[in-house]
This record gives C-alpha cells, sequence and structure tokens, in this order.
C-alpha cells in the first residue's frame, strides 16, 4: 500500500497570523509556556483579568498536541469513567465530569462571543463496542458515566456506521472544532491587549529562580512573578512528572468519502482503536478522520504501518476512500489516570503545570485553564474551582504508585538493553543507525 506523503494536519494553518521571537530581556506578572490548548486559554484568561503577561511558544500557536489531535471536545472519553471511579472513587468521577462540562461551556461561549469560524459543530460522543467481547465495557461506562452525572444513554446499533456494533454510551450535544482558528483567536485577543504579549520561535530552555522567576530563552528572559509550564510534559524536572507518566503515539488518517459520512464522534475500547469525527479539507469538503493505531511512544512496528492499517480500515468499511492528510502525535498517560494542574513543587508554589491529559486535552487543556487562572489570581488561596484541588499535582494512591514503579522499571529495563547491546538497523534510507563508539553507544542522525 501506498501511503501519501501529505502529512501535516488539516488543524494548523499556514496562513494563520504569526508572532515575533522574543529578543531582549523583559518583566512580566506571568510567563505561559506553551501555545497550545492550555496554555494558550491560560494566557487569555490572565490577559483578560489585567495582568502584564507573556505567552511563548517554541513553534507556533496550535501546531504541537493540540493541533495534531481529533479535537473532540466531549466529557465522555472512551472509557474514563470506569477507570477514574475504580481508581478515586465515585466522587472522583463526578467531579473529573463537571471539569469537562464547565470547560465544554465555557469553549462554546467563547466562539460565539468572538465570533470564531473554527467549524465548532455540536455533535454526540459516542463510545461504542466493535465486539460483543467489548459490551461488558460499553455497559458499565453507561453506568458510571450516569453515575458521575453525565445525561448518557445506551443504544443498541448505529445506522449510520457501516459495520456492526454490540452497542454504544451516547452524550449528546457534545462538540468537534478546528482547534487552528480557536487557539489563533484566543492568541490575537491577547497580543491586541497593551498588557499582552505573544512570541512563537521561543524556546524555554530553563525556568530558574523560587520567588521572581527567571524564564530562559536562546533570545531573551521574561522575569517573572509566576510561570505557567503547558508544554505536554513539563519542560522543568520539579515535579519527576516524567517518572509518573507514560508517553503514548496515536495516528489520524483523513479521507474523502465515496457517499455518507457518519457525523457522530465515535471511539472504541475494545480491538484496535478507530476514532471517528468529520471535519473539512483544504476545500472546504467534508472528510472523515480515523484515528487509531496508539502505541508506546518509541516502541513496536514501523510508524507507515500504522497508517497502512487505518488507510486499509478505511478502504474495507468506505469504498472509494481518497487518503488527503495524515497525521501523528503523542501524549501522556498518567499512572493514576488523572491528569496533573497546579504548583509543580512545594518549594516553587508560583511554577504551576498542566499535563497528563491522556489524549483528551481538548475539553481536559480547557479545564487546566481555567483552574491555573483561579489559582493565579487568587495567589496562595489555592483553586477556586470545586473540582480543581482533583487533579493536584501532589496526590499519591497506591494504585498509582505501582503503575509508576512498573513503568519506570520498563524504561530501566530498556536503557539496560540498549546500553549493552547498541547495535540495530538503519533506517531504509540508511540514516538512524544505532552503534557503539568504543564505550559509548551513539546514533548517527536521521536525514
Amino acid at each position: 500500500m501506498t501511503i501519501p506523503p501529505i502529512r501535516s494536519s488539516l488543524f494548523v494553518h499556514e496562513d494563520a497570523r504569526r508572532y515575533p521571537a522574543l529578543a531582549g530581556d523583559r518583566e512580566a506578572d506571568v510567563v505561559v509556556v506553551g501555545g497550545g490548548i492550555a496554555g494558550t486559554t491560560t494566557a487569555a484568561l490572565l490577559g483578560r483579568a489585567g495582568l502584564e503577561v507573556v505567552l511563548l511558544e517554541a513553534r507556533e500557536i496550535g501546531t504541537g498536541t493540540t493541533g495534531r489531535s481529533t479535537a473532540k471536545a466531549t466529557a465522555l472519553q472512551s472509557i474514563r469513567y470506569q477507570v477514574i471511579a475504580n481508581e478515586h472513587g465515585a466522587t472522583g468521577a463526578s467531579r473529573f465530569a463537571t471539569a469537562q462540562l464547565d470547560a465544554l461551556a465555557w469553549m462554546d461561549e467563547q466562539v460565539r462571543a468572538l465570533g470564531v469560524d473554527c467549524e465548532w459543530e455540536r455533535r454526540p460522543a459516542i463510545t461504542y463496542a466493535m465486539t460483543p467481547d467489548g459490551r461488558p465495557k460499553i455497559e458499565e461506562e453507561a453506568r458510571a458515566a450516569a453515575a458521575a452525572g453525565l445525561h448518557v444513554t445506551l443504544e443498541e446499533s448505529f445506522d449510520e456506521l457501516p459495520f456492526p456494533t454490540s452497542g454504544g454510551v451516547v452524550l449528546a450535544d457534545q462538540a468537534q472544532l478546528d482547534p487552528g482558528p480557536y487557539l489563533a483567536a484566543l492568541a490575537a485577543e491577547l497580543a491586541d491587549r497593551p498588557n499582552g504579549t505573544v512570541h512563537e520561535q521561543s524556546r524555554v530552555t530553563a525556568v530558574k529562580g523560587r520567588r521572581k522567576h527567571q524564564v530562559v530563552t536562546e533570545h531573551g528572559t521574561v522575569t517573572a512573578d509566576h510561570v505557567v509550564v503547558a508544554t505536554l510534559l513539563p519542560i522543568v524536572d520539579r515535579g519527576l512528572f516524567f517518572a509518573r507518566a507514560e508517553p503514548r503515539s496515536s495516528y489520524v488518517v483523513a479521507v474523502a468519502v465515496d457517499g455518507p459520512i457518519p457525523q457522530g464522534m465515535y471511539i472504541n475500547p475494545d480491538g484496535a482503536t478507530r476514532s471517528l469525527r468529520t471535519s473539512r479539507d483544504r476545500d472546504g469538503r467534508e472528510v472523515l478522520l480515523i484515528g487509531g493505531g496508539g502505541h508506546d511512544t518509541g516502541r513496536g512496528s514501523p510508524t507507515s504501518e500504522h497508517y497502512e492499517e487505518l488507510i486499509g480500515w478505511a478502504s474495507e468499511h468506505f469504498p472509494g476512500t481518497e487518503t488527503v492528510a495524515r497525521w501523528s502525535a503523542h501524549d501522556y498517560v498518567p499512572a493514576d489516570h488523572l491528569p496533573w494542574v497546579g504548583s509543580a513543587f512545594p518549594l516553587t508554589p508560583r511554577v504551576l503545570v498542566a499535563t497528563g491529559f491522556e489524549k483528551w486535552g481538548i475539553t481536559m487543556g480547557t479545564a487546566a485553564a481555567l483552574a491555573l487562572a483561579d489559582r493565579v489570581l487568587g495567589e496562595s488561596d489555592g483553586p477556586s474551582a470545586p473540582w480543581a484541588s482533583l487533579f493536584d499535582p501532589g496526590r499519591t494512591r497506591p494504585r498509582g504508585l505501582v503503575s509508576a514503579a512498573r513503568i519506570n522499571a520498563e524504561v530501566a529495563g530498556r536503557m539496560a538493553s540498549d546500553w549493552l547491546r547498541p547495535d540495530a538497523p538503519a533506517a531504509a534510507d540508511g540514516s538512524g543507525r544505532r552503534h557503539r563508539d568504543g564505550l559509548l553507544p551513539v546514533g548517527d542522525p536521521v536525514a
């Protein structure tokens, strides 16, 4: 199978407004590091509150994980509620649901208030069973989601799908969007304020200090009272989040379909994941986004095989398909399946983080921003949202500690194996070879 050489996400727009890189040193009330959904939303909220805000993005606004996701804004997230209830109890699941619904409502308000043309469309979210063996998970999720306060229904079949299912949980009135224009509108609002500044191509290399913090880039430093680090995984070591989360990669293909396209937002928890939603290609044509192929980042088969699998599946169930785009992203899965939002480390309470969205960062990233803005504006009073303490980075739970130990044991084992046996085959073009130079394992760069 030939994979088309189209790698750019439909949600990354080359004609978006661009911002200059930071040049020189300056001061601000708050520095936000990371121009994805969590960082840009936090910066916009704090700018509205009148604080002097500087938003720093290493590349361009919205081109990281947010722009490479499937961009579903929904409180129903596969089978999250049974997992969270099992780990954090019924109260934890209920507070998680409230956070997602609050975020969805806030996003809906912004789209209307700012007049953002971002393909914001209210659609049902469906967690469906691909096989009879997956039916019990669906029934359990229906119970867990309902107990958490979501108005879900359990449906037996879905006529718009061209393949059989074993039922699904449905949550009406959720949303899908193009996050590119949405984040562009929030960034522009901040940049156009006298107290707001946006800098792209400004990669942060260090965050120093305990009271006044220095946020260092290659071409300048911003000194501020508060720092919000929203960079997928925090670039600062405080909190040791890298040791408490597992990176996961996933893939998306956009296909034009010769026939009707399902209008719901679908995902299944059983077997090979197939996430579905509609979108628009560069010509305005309606296309189907198919996501899946998840695996531990850096492990497994060549990425081309995951694209081939998705394209093959699309051709099987939607005859006459044409692949118009493909992309991939990765996210982090916390050991206890809740994100971390708040102070990164007790000794630096004004360095705040948002991470661990477990592939559902559109609503969770927005909820994180609402909580972080409350935290900054409330100073030492802590989070004001009733659900915000659920995501406290300092929380510890026995099951989470066990999962974290497993993750780190696997990483240590892989590192030891690679050190002892570094030889690895090169890529098809002959680049990327790994070998030993004396006692040290080294790698040749990928072309």
